[in-house]
């Protein structure tokens, strides 16, 4: 009997060391990866831990959220560099600069007349709530974000001084279902989400479906098409082609409208 309570007081040790060992303690120094495999390989997840990282990755400027040219960055690191060449064989660089949480913190687009506009992006932390977008600056213009909290600590809205708002809708799992995005000027932008990844867009009556591709290798989804909808009708089609590197990240896009050519994108990363 004794023998038996022993035994049974060291499984109960030992089962107490790996519940510890599974732990994170969130600082301001915690990073996206840190994070993303504690989520992944823990089955009861401590609710400070996933409410800090809910509001981290649900930052519009996050990797795993930030849209450009409709490709997200699947929640990458490090620099970002990506040409862009075009059916008519016009060229852009674009650089996109994350930190170790994954957040924008500098991006340099080039646009349509060649002249690269640079903005650098700063953010304030809580312990508990984590990180915010607190700032975007360029040489034209500074705007400065607060952001709202419900009374789950989720962040519900975050307001720029410039006008713009974005609102957030989680579901009773405290998962992103819906972002509602209004500009300080032109149409709202609605954007309804599904296990993390964008389903459908809706901007001033026009209506986007996105669909996907399960990737086995890497357990993610990449972006095959977007539809745009009247009803039941498909009025337009964009398609993607692509590959992607070990780590699930987009290293070539082809893309086509309506079955032409429109674009091919390369990405390198590096860290």
């Amino acid at each position: 009997m004794t023998k038996r309570f022993i035994l049974l007081a060291l499984v109960a040790i030992l089962t107490i060391g790996v519940i510890h060992a599974q732990e994170i303690r969130c600082t301001q120094q915690t990073t996206l990866e840190e994070l993303a495999t504690y989520m992944d390989s823990t089955r009861s997840i401590n609710p400070h831990v996933k409410l800090f990282y809910s509001n981290m990755v649900n930052n519009p400027t996050h990797s795993y959220r930030i849209e450009h040219l409709d490709l997200g960055f699947n929640g990458c690191t490090g620099r970002v560099d990506e040409q862009v060449v075009f059916a008519n064989g016009i060229k852009r660089d674009n650089v996109f600069i994350f930190n170790e949480q994954g957040l924008l913190t500098q991006s340099i687009i080039q646009g349509s007349k060649g002249v690269k506009t640079e903005v650098n992006y700063t953010y304030s932390y809580d312990d508990v709530l984590g990180y915010a977008l607190k700032q975007s600056k360029s040489n034209k213009r500074t705007t400065n974000y607060a952001p709202i909290y419900g009374e789950h600590g989720h962040r519900t809205a975050l307001k720029g001084d410039n006008g713009t708002r974005q609102d957030f809708t989680y579901n009773e799992r405290g998962q992103l279902t819906k972002r509602v995005i209004t500009p300080a000027k032109g149409d709202k932008r609605t954007l309804l989400y599904q296990d993390g990844y964008i389903v459908r867009e809706e901007t001033g009556g026009k209506v986007l479906r996105y669909h996907y591709d399960f990737d086995t290798a890497t357990g993610k989804k990449f972006l095959i098409a977007i539809k745009e909808m009247n009803g039941n009708d498909v009025v337009h089609e964009r398609t993607f082609d692509y590959d992607i590197d070990t780590h699930g990240r987009y290293t070539r896009v082809a893309v086509t409208l309506d079955g032409k050519p429109q674009m091919t994108i390369t990405r390198t990363y590096t860290r």
